[in-house]
C-alpha cells in the first residue's frame, strides 16, 4: 500500500492559512515563471493533500478555493474553477489511496487521470465558452510565431550578422520551418510524457512533506534498480517500425510518422531515464568514484545529441541483455 502507518500515526494539525499561502506561491510560481513554472503544478495540490489526509476534507476544499480565487486577477478567469477542481481531486485521490490501501502505481495512475481529465475539461471548457476550437486557435498561433520567428527580417538580419548568403539561411530556414510544424503534431505525446512526469514528481513532492508529520509513503526503490515491465518495450518498438518502414502512400506514411512519433514522444523519455539508472547501476556495481561518476554524466550532457540514441538504446535492450542482474520474471 502507498500509506505504511497513516492510520496508526496523527498528523499534528496543518495550518490551513499557511498551507493555503503555500498553494497560492505554488500557482504563482506555475503561471508566472517560464519553463520553471512546472515545479510549482507539481507542488500546488501538495498543501491540500496535506489537509485531506489529515482528515480535514473541508478544510482541504477551502485551501483549494481560496487559492484559486487569487486568479482573479488574471486574464483568463476559467483556470479559476479549473484549478480548484485539479487541487481537490488530487487531494482526494491520495486520500482515497490512503483509506483504501492502494498501492503507489496505482496512486500515481490516479493522479495522471486528474491531471488529464482537468486538462481536456479546460480545453473543452475554454472551447464553448469562446466559440472557437482551442486546438484551432493553438495551431494558428504556433504557426504564426514559426512566421515571425523565420521571417525574411530575421533572416535577413542573421544572415549578415553571421556573413552567410541569404539563400543559405533561406534552405536553413525552410528545414527548421519542417521540424517545427512536424513537431506539432507530436504535442499529444510530448503532454502524455509531462503530465506522467508531474504526477510522479507530485507523488514524491507528497513522499517527503508527509516525512515531516512522520507518516511513511510506500517509496520507489532506488535509482539504480529501476526497472519496467518487459512488454512496455512494444510501444517504443512499434513507434520506431511506424516511422523506419514506408508504405508507398505519402499521405499514408504521414499519418504513420505522426503515430511513430508520438509514441516515441510517449516511450522515450521512459527509456531515457532507464537508461541512466542503467548507467548508474553499473557505476554502483563497479564502486567508481563519486568524481569520475561526475565527468562520466557531464561528458554524457555536453554530447547529449549523440549520446540521447545510446541512453535510450540501453534502457530498451536491459529488457533482455539485464545488465544490472536484477531479478525478473521470465519473458513468457
Amino acid at each position: 500500500m502507498s500509506f505504511d502507518n497513516l492510520k496508526n500515526t496523527k498528523i499534528k494539525r496543518p495550518n490551513l492559512a499557511s498551507l493555503t499561502l503555500l498553494t497560492i506561491l505554488s500557482m504563482a510560481f506555475a503561471v508566472f515563471v517560464p519553463f520553471f513554472g512546472i515545479v510549482g503544478v507539481i507542488f500546488m495540490p501538495v498543501p491540500a493533500t496535506i489537509l485531506a489526509l489529515s482528515g480535514r476534507i473541508r478544510d482541504s476544499i477551502i485551501c483549494a478555493i481560496i487559492s484559486s480565487a487569487v486568479l482573479i486577477f488574471y486574464p483568463d478567469y476559467l483556470l479559476i474553477p479549473v484549478i480548484a477542481l485539479l487541487i481537490v481531486g488530487v487531494s482526494f485521490i491520495y486520500r482515497s489511496s490512503a483509506v483504501k490501501d492502494k498501492n503507489k502505481l496505482f496512486t500515481v495512475s490516479c493522479v495522471f487521470s486528474v491531471f488529464t481529465g482537468v486538462l481536456l475539461l479546460y480545453i473543452i471548457a475554454s472551447s464553448i465558452i469562446n466559440r472557437s476550437s482551442y486546438i484551432s486557435e493553438f495551431i494558428d498561433y504556433y504557426n504564426a510565431g514559426i512566421n515571425q520567428v523565420l521571417g525574411n527580417d530575421f533572416l535577413t538580419e542573421y544572415a549578415g550578422l553571421l556573413n552567410i548568403e541569404l539563400s543559405q539561411m533561406e534552405i536553413a530556414a525552410e528545414q527548421a520551418r519542417g521540424i517545427l510544424e512536424f513537431m506539432l503534431y507530436i504535442v499529444p505525446g510530448i503532454l502524455v510524457s509531462l503530465i506522467a512526469f508531474i504526477s510522479f514528481m507530485n507523488y514524491m513532492a507528497v513522499s517527503v512533506v508527509l516525512k515531516k508529520y512522520n507518516v511513511a509513503m510506500k517509496e520507489f526503490p532506488s535509482f539504480r534498480y529501476w526497472d519496467a515491465s518487459w512488454y512496455w518495450c512494444w510501444g517504443m518498438i512499434l513507434g520506431l517500425v511506424l516511422i523506419a518502414i514506408p508504405t508507398g502512400s505519402q499521405s499514408f506514411d504521414k499519418i504513420m510518422d505522426i503515430v511513430g512519433a508520438n509514441l516515441i514522444a510517449i516511450f522515450g523519455p521512459l527509456y531515457l531515464i532507464l537508461g541512466v539508472a542503467v548507467l548508474w547501476g553499473l557505476m554502483e556495481r563497479f564502486k567508481l568514484s563519486r568524481m569520475i561518476r561526475i565527468i562520466i554524466f557531464v561528458l554524457l550532457g555536453i554530447f547529449f545529441n549523440f549520446t540521447l540514441v545510446f541512453i535510450i538504446f540501453i534502457g530498451l535492450i536491459d529488457i533482455w541483455v539485464n545488465f544490472r542482474k536484477l531479478k525478473r520474471e521470465k519473458l513468457a
